[in-house]
Formats: structure tokens, C-alpha cells, sequence
């Protein structure tokens, strides 16, 4: 049985309060995604996977070293944003295909997905992390129900 993540897409609009700029976010919906056979096709059609297969995923943003950083705290929420070395397009890539695969009648570009996904890097790469344990083994799942637990806000 597939396991969803839940994707919230929401329009920015930036507004003059008092001589200062605000960020607000309006129109939000949220969406299931899941990588899917029908995910990976269509990013192997869109040229953002090498191929239909989930280690072509996983290579791509090298999976086991992030989950083994996860789980050792390396990153963090509070660490993540200030090394500014992180390219997040990758993890954009496998999230986007996860969300129109899943949902067929969502007509939405690549460019389009990156100006309504409003996320912070951390939890990007969450996200991401959650869609490949997801569709996974059930013993790998059991790493990533750890995984989960430790990066818990307490």
C-alpha cells in the first residue's frame, strides 16, 4: 500500500506595511505525492532522472548519505540554512514528480512547483527523504520510523 506525504502549494504575495515588506501566503492547497512507477516516468520523460528506476533517485541526491547525516544530527534545522551549500533543486525534482504523478489533473510546470512550494531546505530534504523510504522495503521503513523519531522538534 502507498504511503502519501501531503505537499501544500500556496501563492506568495509581498505587501507594504508600515515602510516594510511582508510575505503573505494565500490560496493553499494541499496535495498527496508519492513516488510512483508513473513519478518516475514522468521524470525520466521530463529529463530531470536518468531513468525509470528508484536507484536513479537515490544516486541523485546520494540518500544514504543524507539519511546517515540526518540521523547523526550533522544536519539540522538550525544548521541547515547557514551552510548555504545545499542545492535543492535535486530534492525539487524528485518532490515534483512525486506530486503530478500522484495527481494527473494537476497542470502545473516545474517553474510553476518552485514558486508555490514555500518549504525551508530542512525540511525539503525531509520531504524528499519521506517519499524514497516511503517507497521502499518495509525493513528499510523501520530505519526511516527512526529516522523520523530523531529529527522530531522536542
Amino acid at each position: 500500500m502507498t504511503k502519501f506525504e501531503k505537499i501544500t502549494l500556496k501563492d506568495s504575495e509581498i505587501r507594504e506595511v508600515d515602510g516594510e515588506y511582508e510575505e503573505r501566503f494565500v490560496n493553499k492547497k494541499t496535495y498527496p505525492a508519492a513516488l510512483t512507477n508513473h513519478a518516475l516516468n514522468i521524470g525520466e520523460k521530463m529529463g530531470m532522472l536518468e531513468g525509470t528506476n528508484l536507484s536513479d533517485v537515490l544516486k541523485m541526491c546520494n540518500f544514504e548519505t543524507l539519511i546517515n547525516d540526518l540521523k547523526r544530527g550533522k544536519i539540522s534545522e538550525e544548521n541547515i540554512d547557514a551552510t548555504g551549500e545545499i542545492d535543492t533543486l535535486k530534492y525539487l525534482k524528485v518532490i515534483y514528480i512525486s506530486l503530478v504523478g500522484v495527481n494527473k489533473e494537476l497542470d502545473l510546470s516545474f517553474d510553476e512547483f518552485t514558486e508555490k512550494y514555500h518549504e525551508n531546505t530542512f525540511q525539503i530534504m525531509k520531504t524528499y527523504a519521506s517519499l524514497v523510504m516511503a517507497s521502499t522495503s518495509n525493513s528499510f521503513n523501520n530505519f526511516a520510523k527512526g529516522l523520523e523519531d530523531s529529527t522530531k522538534k522536542k
